[in-house]
Formats: structure tokens, C-alpha cells, sequence
């Protein structure tokens, strides 16, 4: 083989090789991207953001709870079919829930792609990873519908909203106290907070003091938890967006009151809705385990019980005392007891999270809490 030959063959090896290469690069450009179903899922929410910025007169004008088309941001050119965007896309279909609450809007894809992959509600990934149980530590069922832990349960938390800014921002902890039957879930702040108020301090006539009232509709802390909604002063008006308002039980409690049904508390309820409350003493009456816990001020209580903890200040349940009219219950992680109203005491809320919260990571303890998208 001469060498002229072999120039000729090795500069056609060459060009086919670079030939290979550009069709390659070619496949890779025109190759249709595929991706996770998180990312599809932020895809929607930017879509839908842009498409109630383009036409605002399709917002909700009511608070409530709403359905937005999927196929109304393709047609609007906002967003690719889901066989486009997904590798199994023709399997799946999707919905985007637009929840209105005051001047706030929330929007929540809802992604269902079969047994390969569903956008799960928060309070259904706690029932998966929590099976009912009738004793020892776990999560009870209630009669009417409610799912409540009980016992020393270390796998109860959601991280929810934060503190601080920029590098200083850290989220807010919260304990889950409950799921309710309309599927919204309890949770119990336990970071460290800055809230304070007293219960009431007005001239009480019966005492002829400046004492307060324990009427909770005439009350300072009733006036301080509607503020909060709006203040901003432990949540954001985009966290708050995603809890639902719900009428406070506010019926007085006796010291000798044995039931942990909240058949006392419960037997009057707030006029209005609120967003924010306190834990009420038959919460924490039923979350001990311990059968010689049989009043809100039997130190039994913390026996075999994840509320239980110490604290250096009081904090201040909604709950009034029912042998006068200017004491409410405070928790000092033991007992609770009546305290004058004119007291001021911390306030470690409670918040019902809507139901539809949807997870995203966790498995829910301490250290790696359940998080919400």
C-alpha cells in the first residue's frame, strides 16, 4: 500500500469520525429533555404565576379553594404538554389547586403519574408512615374522624416558616398534635418565641381589681392571635396563606375535670374563625399514656408524653379557669393552672396547616422534619 493510499484512507477515517461526532451533537441539541417530577411540578407553579399575571381578572375574588386546568396554561403557551416534559407523561395527568386566603393566593400542583409517582398531601404521607395503633405510643383514632399522638413519639414534626433573614434564617419547628376530620393538621410551635401578651387586664368588679376577665370574646389574647394573622410577627403572609381559620374552643375547665375528649373546652366555641391558638389542657391530658393522668394538674401527665417539656416561663392556653371569672390555664410543661388574667405569659401557638399541604422531604423527626412544598 502506497502512501498516497494510506493519506487517502486515513483522511477518510478522519472525516468519518468527525462526521459521527456532529451527528451525535446533533441528537444530543434536537434530543427531547426530559425532567424529574419536582421539576415539573415548579414548572407548573412559574406557569401559573404567569398566567394569573396575564390575566388577573381570572383570580378567585372569594377566599376559598379552586381547580385550575392544566391544558389552560398549554393552550396558553406557558407550559409543554406533559409527554414533552415528563419520560412517562403520557401516563400522568395534572391539576393546579388555587387557594385564596385574603389578599394571598397559593398555587399547588397536583401531579399523578400512576404507581411511578403522585404529588402526596402531608397529612397522607403522615398516615402511611404512622399506622394506626390502639397502644403504646403511635397515632390513635378518634370517634369522630380525628388522628391524634399519644406516648413519648419522636417522629411528629414539620418544619413550617422561618426566623431570621438572609444567613440568620432558620425554620420554625412545630409538633403535630392532630390530623382533623376535615384532613387539616395541628401543629404546636416549639421554637423559641418572642410572643408574650396577657390574657386580659381590665377592672374586674367582682374582686374590684384591675385583674381581668377570663371572657375570652372581650379578651387581650383574643385581640393579640387576631393580629398575628396580619403582623407578621411569627409567620408570613405567604405561610399564612397555607393554614385554615377554624372556630376556637373557648368553654371554661375545672380542675377536677377528668375527660380529655374536649366535651369542656369545646363546649363553647369562638363567634369568629382564627388562624392562630394555643393548645388546649385535654390536648395535652391525652397525649400522656400514663392512666394516673386524670386532671390537667397531675404531674402524671408528663409521664409517657412528647408535649411534655420543660420551660423556663409559663405559656398561656385560651382556656378559662371555671371557678372565677378572671383566671385562664398556663402550661408550664408539668401541669397547668389557673393564673390571674393580668399575667403576661409566653405563647407557643397552634396552627391548622390546610390539607392541602403537600410533602416534600422528611421522615418527620426532630432532626429531619417533615417539609411542605
Amino acid at each position: 500500500m502506497n502512501k498516497k493510499t494510506i493519506m487517502i484512507m486515513g483522511g477518510g477515517l478522519i472525516g468519518f469520525l468527525v462526521l459521527l461526532l456532529v451527528i451525535l451533537w446533533l441528537l444530543t441539541i434536537f434530543k427531547t429533555k426530559y425532567f424529574e417530577y419536582e421539576e415539573v411540578e415548579e414548572k407548573i407553579i412559574n406557569a401559573t404565576e404567569k398566567y394569573y399575571k396575564n390575566k388577573p381578572e381570572l383570580l378567585p375574588v372569594n377566599d376559598g379553594k379552586y381547580t385550575l386546568a392544566y391544558s389552560s396554561l398549554v393552550n396558553s403557551e406557558l407550559i409543554k404538554p406533559l409527554n414533552e416534559l415528563l419520560e412517562d407523561g403520557d401516563k400522568c395527568s395534572a391539576e393546579i389547586i388555587v387557594v385564596k386566603n385574603g389578599n394571598d393566593y397559593t398555587y399547588i400542583p397536583k401531579l399523578n403519574c400512576g404507581d411511578a409517582y403522585a404529588s402526596t398531601e402531608l397529612y397522607k404521607q403522615i398516615l402511611k408512615d404512622n399506622p394506626v395503633v390502639t397502644e403504646n405510643a403511635g397515632l390513635y383514632k378518634a370517634e369522630d374522624g380525628t388522628y391524634y399522638f399519644r406516648g413519648k413519639v419522636k417522629n411528629n414534626y414539620v418544619a413550617f416558616g422561618s426566623t431570621g433573614e438572609g444567613k440568620k434564617e432558620t425554620p420554625i419547628i412545630w409538633q403535630i398534635i392532630s390530623i382533623n376530620s376535615d384532613n387539616t393538621i395541628k401543629l404546636r410551635n416549639i421554637t423559641e418565641t418572642k410572643l408574650r401578651t396577657k390574657w386580659d387586664d381590665r377592672y374586674n368588679t367582682t374582686v374590684n381589681s384591675y385583674i381581668g376577665y377570663n371572657d375570652f370574646e372581650l379578651s387581650l389574647i383574643k385581640d393579640y392571635l387576631k393580629d398575628l394573622e396580619t403582623n407578621e410577627a411569627l409567620l408570613k403572609s405567604n405561610d399564612i396563606a397555607k393554614l385554615d381559620a377554624k372556630n376556637l374552643c373557648i368553654g371554661a375547665r375545672s380542675e377536677t375535670d377528668s375527660t380529655k375528649d374536649g366535651s369542656a373546652e369545646c363546649s363553647v366555641l369562638s363567634k369568629d374563625k382564627y388562624i392562630f391558638s394555643t393548645l388546649l389542657p385535654y390536648e395535652y391530658m391525652r397525649a400522656s399514656l400514663d392512666d394516673d393522668c386524670t386532671n390537667v394538674d397531675d404531674n402524671a401527665c408528663t409521664n409517657l408524653n412528647y408535649i411534655a417539656e420543660l420551660y423556663t416561663e409559663a405559656e398561656w392556653s385560651i382556656t378559662p379557669f371555671n371557678e372565677n371569672d378572671y383566671q385562664a390555664y398556663v402550661f408550664d410543661g408539668y401541669t397547668y393552672e389557673p393564673t390571674d388574667a393580668k399575667s403576661r405569659n409566653k405563647l407557643y401557638v397552634v396552627v391548622n396547616l390546610n390539607e392541602f399541604a403537600f410533602y416534600k422531604s422528611g421522615t418527620g423527626t426532630e432532626e429531619d422534619p417533615y417539609v411542605i412544598r
